[in-house]
């Protein structure tokens, strides 16, 4: 930098490099200024992107990612366009060249424009999870952001900032659109899914740092359903390898909680029959999330009623050793484990689960150890984690 002090004020006597004083101006120091190029782009199933210029020569584009690893070249003319692959967003940077000179650049951002994110999952468990990354790329990108999940009503109240709508509605205006799910297909997620915490499979496809954030889920209380101080249990779930299959696990731990002086309701739509423990009557979304909200805490499986008792602030103890241990939340939890036998098979990239098949057991199924990750587990474990929740 060349610097003028006159009178004790420095004065920058540097030339200017920026390419829009080039552009202007290089004409004066008697050569050819520079080509005039526009970019139009979208990210709409793929970034894609369409050179404009009144110039008649080829121009020299390369596509970054956010880690400023080249990811895309090619050569565009006016009216050509260029279209990636992967789906989801990775931060995008293009460079244009013309005769090996840089004529423009630019890191692309959504500040002041619409993106529409869309669930591919109807899993209750999937969108209690997904949900707040929806407001971490609004406010980390300052854009608009419409959400499309099968739950809306759950979170309109604690996201207001989002604008949800419908699954298949057409959302008008939009500069980029991203579905969030498990695709099992590099070029719309960039890690294999299962292999991963479920948060981190929407941090992935919206470009975002991965960190557990806690959901807020909306609910308005009603009145409390038992007088008496509860315990919910969710013996349930939509997997044989989720059960807790200890034969004698939830009856051993429902005896000793009634003997502390609790009364124990099974939320499970359909729930297992555990001698002492109530079932409910109404199994609709709303009044069991009103027996949630009640109750002293819940205890369950990696299930969506274990995500929903998160998302409504509930204390989660939490049975599953088929998931590694951060594959579910870990805020507000209690998690029973037991790593001294097989388990993690769910978060294997060898094993690619099979929901057809109820007694999936990818390493030892129709053996003695079938479902031992759980069978393993036993009352006792459960109990002496659980002891600062009970009162």
């Amino acid at each position: 930098m060349s610097i003028l002090k006159i009178n004790d004020i420095e004065y920058d006597m540097s030339s200017p490099i920026n390419i829009d004083f080039r552009d202007r101006y290089i004409r004066s120091f008697g050569d050819e200024p520079m080509p005039k190029v526009d970019i139009i782009w979208y990210h709409i199933d793929g970034f894609q992107m369409e050179l404009r210029t009144e110039d008649k020569g080829n121009f020299f584009v390369q596509i970054f990612d956010r880690h400023d690893k080249i990811i895309y070249e090619t050569y565009l003319c006016n009216g050509m366009f260029c279209k990636l692959y992967p789906k989801y967003y990775n931060g995008i940077k293009y460079k244009i060249f013309k005769d090996d000179i840089l004529v423009k650049e630019e890191t692309i951002s959504f500040k002041g424009k619409r993106v529409f994110i869309t669930f591919d999952s109807s899993s209750v468990g999937d969108t209690i999870a997904w949900v707040p990354y929806c407001e971490e790329f609004r406010k980390q990108n300052e854009c608009e952001v419409v959400v499309s999940t099968f739950m809306n009503y759950m979170f309109k109240g604690t996201y207001p900032n989002l604008e949800f709508v419908q699954p298949g509605s057409v959302v008008p205006n939009i500069f980029a659109m991203f579905s969030v799910g498990w695709f099992y297909d590099q070029q719309r997620e960039p890690e294999y899914p299962s292999s991963i915490p479920l948060q981190k499979a929407a941090t992935n496809i919206l470009g975002l740092d991965y960190k557990e954030i806690q959901t807020k889920i909306h609910f308005e209380p009603k009145e409390r359903p038992y007088q008496e101080k509860y315990i919910c249990v969710a013996t349930n779930s939509t997997a044989g390898c989720k059960f807790w299959n200890n034969p004698n696990g939830w009856k051993e731990l429902v005896s000793y909680l009634k003997n502390k002086g609790y009364t124990i309701v099974n939320i499970s739509k359909d729930g297992d029959r555990v001698d002492g423990v109530l079932t409910l009557v109404d199994d609709s979304m709303v009044n069991t999330m009103n027996v949630i909200h009640h109750s002293e805490f819940v205890i369950g499986l990696s299930s969506g009623l274990s995500w929903l008792s998160w998302g409504m602030g509930k204390h989660v103890v939490m049975i599953s050793n088929f998931t590694e241990a951060d594959h579910e939340f870990t805020i507000n939890s209690t998690r029973i484990t037991n790593t001294n036998v097989c388990h993690g098979c769910w978060n294997n990239p060898l094993f690619k689960f099979d929901k057809g098949d109820w007694y999936w057991c990818p390493e030892h199924k129709g053996t003695e150890r079938q479902f031992e990750c759980h069978k393993s587990i036993t009352s006792e474990m459960v109990i002496n984690q659980i002891q600062t929740l009970l009162k």
